[in-house]
């Protein structure tokens, strides 16, 4: 009876981990990935962009989430941009930046602990178009794009 017991919760646990997996790998982000985030606006769905030094990618849009792989010369000029770019905390960004309310979104990246300001209005600083540049690119390559909202589905929850 106890063996029963036994392995019946060892078959929970196992199907608990396997369904909380993909929440955990989320929460888990190393410290080396950096994490492009796109706030949506007011009638489309933002996304995200899980970036590792070697290209390897897992992104997130109002399509679903995805994998893929990027260049090596795109994945290396965005990983230089973001060095010379740190720390991203100290970036500035362009005071006043005239968005449309319903289409407007903010651009930020997340790397070894720092948050960015919002790079898709860089202003006068080189850095934070050059970051800007290379998000754009990166997008493009996946092919994520910002969903309407009628046509996707919200992005699950941040945990981080």
């Amino acid at each position: 009876m106890n063996r029963l017991f036994s392995q019946s919760l060892l078959r929970l646990t196992g199907v608990s981990f396997l369904l909380c997996s993909s929440q955990l790998a989320m929460a888990l982000v190393p410290n080396n990935v950096a994490i492009i985030v796109n706030s949506g606006s007011t009638n489309t769905i933002g996304y995200r962009i899980y970036v590792s030094p070697s290209g390897e990618v897992n992104y997130v849009d109002g399509k679903g989430s995805n994998q893929g792989k990027l260049s090596e010369k795109l994945t290396k000029n965005f990983f230089r941009d973001l060095k010379v770019a740190e720390p991203l905390s100290n970036l500035p960004g362009k005071q006043s930046c005239v968005k449309s309310v319903s289409f407007g979104t903010i651009t930020t990246i997340r790397f070894a602990g720092e948050d960015s300001q919002d790079i898709s209005c860089p202003g006068n600083n080189a850095k934070a178009q050059r970051l800007d540049n290379d998000v754009i690119a990166i997008a493009k390559a996946l092919n994520v794009v910002n969903v309407p909202r009628s046509q996707g589905k919200p992005l699950p929850p941040q945990n981080f």
